[in-house]
This record gives C-alpha cells, sequence and structure tokens, in this order.
C-alpha cells in the first residue's frame, strides 16, 4: 500500500510544474501587450512633448547695430564781413554777365538762345535798375575801391558782355545810350572784324559808354601750357593798347574758369582784375583774379536776388 502512494506524488510534480510554467508564460505575455497598451495609449508620448528641448534656431547673419547718421554743419554762406577778414576790403557788387541781346527768332535759327538775353528784357533789367535805386559803376571805379581810393554805392550793379558779338554794337550800344548806362565788353580780338562780330571801327563808336576788356586773342580758354596763356593774353593786350582801350588791364576768362598759370600770367602782365564765370555778388581785392559774376537770362533781376 505504501508503494503506490510514492507513485501519485511522482505524477502530481511534474503536472504542478508544467502548470506553473503556462502560468508564467501567460504573466509575462500580459505584461508585454499591457505595456504596448500604455505606449499607444500616447501617455509617454505627451509626457515628453512637455519636457521636449526647444529647437535652437539657426543665426545666418549677425545683427549689428545701425550706426547714427553723421550730422554735418551746414556752412554759412559767406557774407560781406566774413569775407572781409581773410581777403578784404570786400563789397557787394551785382556783376551781370550777357552775351547776345538779340531778338529770340533769330538766336533760334543760330542756335544761340542759351547765350541770348532779348532787347525787350534787357530792356527791362535796365529799367529795374534805375527804378530801384542801383547806381551802376565802371571798371575805373572797382579798381578804385579796390586799392582804398573811394567806397563803392550800397547798391552797386556792374553791367559786363562778353566776346563782342555783332548785335552788341547793333542792338545793346542804342539801349545802353538810352538809359545812360555804361558796360564793360570783353573782347577776344582775333575774332573782331570777321563775320558775327564787332569792328575795331565798332569798339570806337562805343567808347563813350563801353569798356573794352581783355577777353584773349582767339577765346582761348585758361588750360594749356604757360607759353600758350602768355601768347594769348600779351596778344590781345597789345592789340586793345594800340586801339587805346584797356588802360586799366581788365581780363574775363573766356568758358569762366580761371588757372593758376593764366593768373601768373595776367599778373606778370600788370593785370589785377579778372573775372570768372562762378556765381556770387561779393567781389575783394585779395581774391581780384577770380571774380564773380550773375549771368542773367530772360527774366526780372529779381529772381537773380537783386
Amino acid at each position: 500500500m505504501a508503494k503506490k502512494k510514492v507513485n501519485k506524488i511522482n505524477i502530481v510534480f511534474p503536472i504542478l510544474g508544467i502548470l506553473l510554467i503556462v502560468i508564467a508564460g501567460i504573466l509575462q505575455y500580459q505584461i508585454k501587450n499591457s505595456g504596448k497598451k500604455i505606449l499607444n495609449s500616447g501617455w509617454i508620448t505627451n509626457k515628453t512633448k512637455e519636457i521636449k528641448t526647444p529647437e535652437v534656431p539657426i543665426i545666418t547673419e549677425v545683427p549689428t547695430k545701425t550706426p547714427s547718421p553723421t550730422v554735418k554743419a551746414t556752412p554759412k554762406p559767406a557774407t560781406v564781413e566774413s569775407m572781409n577778414k581773410e581777403y578784404g576790403p570786400c563789397a557787394k557788387v551785382n556783376v551781370l554777365m550777357y552775351h547776345h541781346i538779340q531778338d529770340e527768332n533769330i538766336a533760334k535759327e543760330k542756335g544761340q538762345t542759351s547765350l541770348t538775353v532779348t532787347p525787350e528784357f534787357f530792356k527791362k533789367h535796365l529799367e529795374y535798375l534805375r527804378d530801384n535805386g542801383y547806381s551802376v559803376i565802371t571798371m575805373a571805379e572797382l579798381k578804385n575801391f579796390f586799392s582804398g581810393g573811394i567806397v563803392l554805392p550800397k547798391k552797386s550793379v556792374m553791367i559786363t558782355v562778353d566776346d563782342g558779338y555783332k548785335d552788341n554794337y547793333e542792338v545793346m550800344y542804342p539801349i545802353l545810350k538810352e538809359f545812360g548806362f555804361k558796360a564793360t565788353v570783353f573782347v577776344a580780338t582775333g575774332l573782331l572784324n570777321n563775320p558775327e562780330y564787332m569792328s575795331w571801327g565798332d569798339l570806337n563808336q562805343m567808347k563813350d559808354l563801353v569798356y573794352f576788356g581783355n577777353h584773349t586773342w582767339s577765346h582761348h580758354s585758361s588750360a594749356g601750357t604757360k607759353e600758350k596763356q602768355t601768347e594769348e593774353i600779351t596778344l590781345a593786350d597789345k592789340q586793345l593798347s594800340e586801339h587805346g582801350l584797356n588802360d586799366d588791364k581788365i581780363f574775363a576768362y573766356p568758358y569762366g574758369g580761371s588757372s593758376k598759370i593764366a593768373k601768373e600770367v595776367l599778373t606778370n602782365n600788370s593785370y589785377q582784375i579778372a573775372f570768372t564765370t562762378v556765381h556770387g555778388n561779393i567781389l575783394c581785392r585779395g581774391k581780384s583774379l577770380e571774380l564773380p559774376r550773375i549771368r542773367v537770362g530772360n527774366s526780372s533781376l529779381r529772381s537773380y536776388g537783386l
């Protein structure tokens, strides 16, 4: 009887072992599936999102501070007083500059409109000077002012005309006579007695109201060699002198620009006054070889600051 009991036990233990293995497998499977459900539920994902590190922006350009704009002081306009300190004596003189005085239709035909003031406007200019108390001064008066000999009127003006065109004699001169005003004509002496230009005889007829200054021999610019400048200036000076003209030795630069060489040649020939086409109306002895002028056209002198 005892032997039979032992055999039953031997059978039960292996069965229990198998059951334990099966139960363990089932538990492992459930644990694995429950982990997947937790992952799929999004709980871990949401938590991850909460602690997700923000992306670092990529810097492609280093920002720099915009510099403040440089503030430049506006230069004060020159005055007679300020110019006097360095170049004096100085005076305010409106030196008007003309070329052709002729009819507008003629100017258009010849392509000279940019250099032309019509007779009607030239008369209006002289009327304006007369009616507004301007004193039309001469080159001799300006020279005397620079030497300390006289004081110029407060509202001084000068009338200058460049090149020596024929209309200066035929059109301008009769209008000057009508008003009794004096003017200066700068002539290129080598061009006189040629078509479109005055003759030496015309100049002689106008001497009562018109002063004739040097504008070189062939209307040559101030550029070039000293030899060329000497030839142009001295030849014109000689011809003017031979006709009893330009005793005060007044010069105007053709094309308006001065140069160091031209000023040297002028000084060597006793010239103390020379005009440019630089705009301005303050005339100073210290800058007497580069004096400014006011180029006028077919509009009121009021528009030029007079």
